[in-house]
């Protein structure tokens, strides 16, 4: 189901509490070691089309922040580990320092759940000098319970679900700075806060409320938000805390050099806003934000480009919005700002490049204030058009505004990026009119779009559609025998479909992809008018094309085996997808 919310007048937290409590932290932590690692988890089996390049050259903003508060809290040493660069990495030999590690801190998505899990696992058996482990992210906000008693194991559990944002975690290290001095783990603090019942008075923490494996499990409430971004810590010092790219199962001595980091992490993600107007039942993010819009100012946002790209030397960016143009005054402004910054002594749309996602009705209705966009670097819109025809979900959408809005995208120098969802009832291809998967992809290229992404309809937590689809009967618990794991919950597998034949499914969207990344469309790409963004175009077909050839032979074999079958579905709410089963780093694959 979807997140409650908190009542209207206790939603956010006190003005400048944030950084106050930081500043409050760094006198009391200051000088008082505690080695502490954040891990993004990711699942190589996850890297496919349409993320098959981005998954590994982007830095994940998540675990960067969560690591930036750590460090503006006093906490040191710091590292964050990526897995998609360090697969291998075992927290019960990292060693920061010389000293093993007081915190292990898991950052993982639904998708990326089983290497979560092994993480969580592997630290446990350090017996009585295992660190504190705590998990957060998407998979912790939405299904906390699912760490504790991994694989069936009640002793295998994490010690703390984060189910919010930054500010939870830097509360909770508030409460446990009462109960820590020289001698006392912060495992140990944890411990006494619990005893105490400290951790009450936290809301967004899930914990077991005792030692006892068969303890119940302890709900906070829901997170206090911060309601000006502005107050959240520099992105910048996060990039000076990670770990090198490596296949050993230890840490390096030290993180990765600042002169390398453009090279791993080519693209910048930042958080610019969050919240989003539109209240579509298969989307969970109007109830995490608690039907709220926050953003950061102008200046805060010029900033954190103009430094990265100064001292980090990265050039892109990418604006994790759920929908940029939702408030129309805090993107004017942005855009004036950014527009009149310098960056390296030049205007900062020749040395700053970034992109963001926004609803194509809401670009449509700003679409005046494009050519501001443009001077400010805006460079690439991604757009959650779903369906061209507004069959699956009226967002405003149609097919002759997304024609205009696109050329007008493109005669300002801004790269449009269509993303669409296929779903039971749309063919592969029409006769008549675009209602195909087909047909939207070549009209697409056709307006211009750049990149293209295809994902199949899929039931997330934390949503409205969640449930009914459980109960309607449709959702795969086995597939040719094998269970439907949570990595599959990607949007690139068909796992839930009334259709007697959902291999087509899987079929059509790898047509989908085969008809918009070709050797053909790669070289109309390069006929394309450069004001159009030739460059942009043909670079995009070439990597589309690569990552196609990688992802082709995995989309066959799903397809073969939901046409081989059989297809055993969930009766009913609740369920889980497969295999809790106890993981271990080596059997995941890596």
């Amino acid at each position: 189901m979807e997140l409650p919310s908190r009542p209207k007048g206790d939603i956010y937290a006190r003005p400048g509490e944030y950084a106050a409590l930081r500043a409050r932290l760094r006198s009391i932590y200051a000088g008082d070691p505690i080695p502490s690692v954040v891990v993004s988890a990711f699942d190589e089996r996850t890297r496919l089309m349409p993320y098959y390049f981005t998954s590994h050259i982007m830095a994940p903003a998540g675990a960067r922040a969560i690591a930036t508060a750590l460090v503006d809290c006093g906490l040191a040493p710091t590292r964050v580990v990526f897995q998609q660069w360090t697969p291998r990495f075992r927290p019960s030999e990292a060693r920061l320092d010389g000293r093993p590690i007081q915190m292990l801190l898991v950052s993982s998505m639904k998708i990326h759940a089983a290497r979560a899990y092994a993480l969580v696992a592997d630290a446990l058996r350090m017996g009585p000098d295992r660190p504190l482990v705590i998990t957060g992210g998407p998979k912790a906000i939405y299904e906390p319970e699912d760490f504790f008693g991994i694989g069936g194991e009640p002793a295998v559990s994490a010690d703390l679900v984060v189910t919010g944002e930054d500010f939870v975690l830097v509360q909770l290290l508030d409460v446990l700075s009462t109960y820590r001095n020289g001698s006392t783990s912060m495992l140990d603090a944890f411990r006494l806060a619990r005893r105490d019942a400290a951790l009450d008075g936290v809301p967004g923490l899930v914990y077991r409320a005792g030692e006892d494996e068969d303890a119940p499990l302890v709900s906070s409430g829901i997170q206090k938000l911060v309601q000006d971004l502005d107050e959240f810590p520099h992105p910048v010092a996060g990039y000076s805390l990670l770990e090198p790219p490596h296949r050993r199962t230890t840490l390096s001595a030290a993180p990765l050099p600042v002169s390398a980091i453009r090279r791993k992490s080519r693209i910048a993600s930042l958080t610019l806003s969050h919240g989003c107007k539109f209240n579509c039942d298969y989307c969970p993010i109007p109830a995490y934000n608690q039907r709220t819009y926050r953003h950061k100012s102008g200046e805060r946002i010029a900033d954190e480009m103009r430094r990265i790209r100064e001292e980090l030397g990265i050039r892109m960016f990418f604006g994790t919005d759920d929908n940029f143009f939702n408030n129309r005054p805090a993107v004017e402004e942005m855009f004036s700002v950014l527009s009149r910054t310098k960056v390296n002594g030049r205007a900062f749309h020749r040395e700053v490049f970034w992109g963001t996602e926004a609803t194509e009705f809401d670009t449509w209705k700003n679409r005046d204030l494009l050519p501001a966009a443009r001077l400010s670097g805006l460079r690439a819109i991604w757009f959650g058009i779903e369906d061209m025809t507004a069959t699956l979900i009226r967002k405003g959408q149609s097919v002759s505004k997304t024609g205009e809005l696109f050329s007008l995208l493109l005669d300002t120098g801004i790269s449009p990026r269509p993303m669409l969802m296929h779903h039971d009832g749309q063919p592969l291809y029409s006769r008549k009119g675009l209602y195909g998967l087909l047909n939207q992809a070549m009209r697409l290229r056709k307006l211009g779009a750049n990149s293209f992404q295809a994902t199949v309809l899929t039931p997330a937590v934390g949503t409205r559609a969640f449930e009914p689809t459980l109960d309607k009967g449709v959702v795969f618990r086995s597939v040719g025998g094998r269970p439907v794991d949570e990595w599959e919950y990607d949007g690139n597998h068909v796992v839930a479909s009334a259709v007697s034949r959902p291999w087509r499914l899987q079929f059509n969207v790898l047509m989908a992809y085969l008809a918009f990344y070709n050797p053909w469309n790669l070289t109309r790409a390069f006929f394309r008018p450069k004001r159009h963004g030739r460059i942009s175009a043909v670079f995009c077909q070439a990597a589309g094309m690569y990552g196609l050839a990688r992802s082709a032979l995995h989309f066959l074999g799903t397809t073969y085996r939901l046409w081989r079958g059989p297809i055993e579905r969930v009766a009913s709410a609740p369920a889980k997808p497969a295999a809790m089963s106890l993981p271990v780093l080596e059997s995941v694959p890596a």
